[in-house]
């Protein structure tokens, strides 16, 4: 069970922008910027910035640990919001990118039987990478909140492991945003944004399974 403790951490507060959301800011920006990076010339110097969302992501971990401190908490919490919604719509396309190359392996074409499922296996690990090197400031926020006294070491432990699962640390995350009494407005814009995305991509897939089943017959 939480326990209420609203005096707890009157310090916590701060005021203006601190140049450590400059992290969570940079890594939002390598994993967008990655799509792009890769289209280039393989060999060119520019096509080796796709490992930029891996070299923020260990700063990521840096600055998550050098930061948490009592007085920090607050700050956790914002780079935590910051990149789980800011990579919504990458997720978005990635599940639509990996879903497709799933029923292309369904063509009864050797080539894509084999290629779909490389593709599909290949972007699932590497959004869960990108997934896992968002997970610094919330855990660190947690541990903070367990210190705190905010939250038990059980609730710790199971918001922890939920920053690892697609799709379930956005709607953790979406919780911890009510309990905590911030960024409600944005919560229900993303919450609806989410809802009509998840309906976009449920009859998408529907069209294309069924499509692909009439083609095949």
């Amino acid at each position: 069970m939480e326990k209420q403790q609203p005096e707890v951490l009157q310090t916590e507060q701060r005021i203006g922008f601190h140049p450590f959301y400059l992290c969570p800011i940079f890594y939002v920006l390598s994993v967008y910027l990655m799509p792009l990076f890769a289209s280039m010339q393989e060999g060119s110097i520019l096509f080796y910035f796709i490992f930029l969302p891996f070299i923020f992501g260990v700063v990521n971990i840096i600055a998550a640990i050098k930061f948490c401190k009592p007085e920090n908490r607050n700050m956790m919490f914002n780079a935590t919001v910051l990149v789980k919604y800011a990579t919504i719509p990458f997720f978005i396309v990635g599940g639509l990118i990996v879903a497709a190359s799933f029923l292309l392996s369904f063509i009864p074409v050797p080539f894509m039987i084999f290629l779909g499922p490389m593709v599909a296996l290949a972007g699932i690990f590497v959004g869960w990478l990108i997934l896992a090197l968002e997970a610094p400031y919330a855990i660190s926020y947690f541990r903070l909140s367990k210190k705190a006294k905010v939250y038990s070491r059980v609730m710790v432990v199971i918001h922890t492991i939920l920053q690892f699962f697609f799709t379930l640390d956005v709607i953790d995350v979406m919780i911890l945003t009510i309990k905590e009494r911030k960024w409600k407005k944005l919560t229900i814009f993303i919450i609806i944004l989410f809802a009509v995305a998840m309906i976009t991509v449920f009859v998408l897939i529907s069209f294309a399974t069924v499509k692909t089943i009439n083609h095949m017959s």
